[in-house]
């Protein structure tokens, strides 16, 4: 069977800090700490883009596929060993060494994993072989990170180790028992609605969601997850006060949340892209975009539950959260614009899409998440602020 059409996007987000595995809180003139944390991840993302990745300037020839799926695998390798092991065998290091091995492990895993793939099982199944056109082999693996995040985030972050904790487990198997539940779990979302799209051997001609529209949707869950987790203290689902039904509520109401979302999403970047562009891009295409808009959500609810000291707390709970997501959304639609606009074509060379439009924000954004959470989650902000605790409650 021919190799599928090149995918419009890649995929992969990270996790919402948690309090096992968090920046400590920003000292009281956190604007300043935010704005050269910002700074610091910025040059870090650049840099390493310019160097390795840049379509134009890049030492690499690595541009798309395999460096977004290099990127998505360190972003597992993060969740499962900031979030999931809660930092294990890295709390006993001081800054700044802590953060320095973390990033060798991580981001070495995360090529480790890609080359394994690659090389290895795509000598058994070709699906996965490099050789594949436009690094459909690459991304065929690495699709799986977003079943990952679907599946793990949840349960390291909103449910909080349950039921491992609770049923007398510590660290690490705790973290082993919960990545490997997720890990089965993730394997029977990737089997259903990635493979039959992407494998060279598939008889699946018409699959009921396309892929884009697959990411788009799933990517909206991780979105939901991660808003709800970060920036209104996992309301509404904390209204629930049955362990039971807290849990089945907070699983259906992100469910239902994503579809909110997608929609939303959805029409917010067929506004944001113009009408020129969206004739180019077509509807399939277009499906994509809410993951796009996503990404860039996501890296600021990180960054202002890490940076930001999770402003505004004076307010009432309502009042904070209200503000929290606005803000949060109005950035990332910012963020959004003027990447795709500016900064994709102009500082980071990336082909055209449409008219006045180019680049992937799953791919940089992607990239500039991995920096902030090495930074501010491995490397505790290190040097800006000064400490060596791991588990602080804000």
């Amino acid at each position: 069977m021919d190799d599928p059409p090149h995918p419009t996007a890649a995929v992969a987000t990270a996790p919402p800090a948690r309090e096992t595995a968090r920046a400590p809180t920003p000292p009281t003139g956190w604007t300043r700490t935010a704005g050269a944390t910002l700074l610091i991840v910025a040059l870090l993302s650049l840099a390493s883009w310019w160097l390795f990745v840049d379509p134009r300037w890049g030492v690499l020839d690595v541009y798309g596929n395999p460096a977004n799926a290099v990127v998505f695998w360190t972003l597992f390798a993060i969740v499962c060993l900031a979030f999931n092991l809660e930092m294990r065998g890295f709390d006993r290091l001081a800054q700044p060494l802590r953060g320095l091995v973390f990033a060798v492990v991580t981001i070495g895993a995360g090529i480790g994993i890609t080359t394994l793939l690659a090389l290895a099982w795509g000598a058994v199944d070709p699906s996965f072989a490099p050789e594949r056109a436009g690094g459909v082999g690459y991304f065929t693996g690495a699709v799986f990170v977003l079943f990952v995040f679907v599946t793990n985030v949840p349960s390291a972050t909103v449910f909080e180790d349950r039921p491992w904790k609770s049923l007398g487990l510590g660290q690490p198997w705790a973290g082993v028992a919960e990545i490997a539940v997720s890990t089965i779990a993730s394997l029977l979302l990737y089997a259903v609605f990635a493979l039959p799209v992407l494998a060279g051997w598939s008889a699946v001609k018409d699959a009921p969601l396309s892929l884009n529209e697959v990411i788009g949707l799933f990517y909206s869950i991780v979105v939901s997850v991660i808003v709800t987790s970060n920036m209104t203290d996992n309301w509404p689902w904390n209204a629930v006060r049955s362990k039971g039904s807290w849990f089945l509520w907070t699983a259906l109401g992100n469910a239902a949340l994503c579809g909110v979302l997608y929609f939303v999403l959805s029409g917010a970047t067929r506004l944001l892209l113009g009408a020129d562009a969206r004739a180019v891009i077509g509807s399939d295409g277009l499906s994509l975009f809410p993951a796009q808009l996503g990404v860039c959500w996501v890296f600021w609810v990180i960054f202002w539950a890490n940076c930001a000291g999770d402003w505004p707390r004076h307010l009432t709970p309502a009042r904070n959260r209200t503000v929290r997501v606005l803000v949060t959304l109005a950035l990332a639609v910012v963020t959004f614009t003027v990447y795709y606009r500016l900064v994709a074509s102009h500082a980071l060379h990336e082909p055209a899409l449409a008219p006045g439009i180019a680049g992937n924000a799953l791919g940089f954004m992607d990239l500039a998440i991995v920096w902030l959470l090495l930074f501010v989650i491995a490397g505790q902000s290190w040097p800006l602020i000064r400490t060596n605790r791991t588990n602080h409650t804000p």
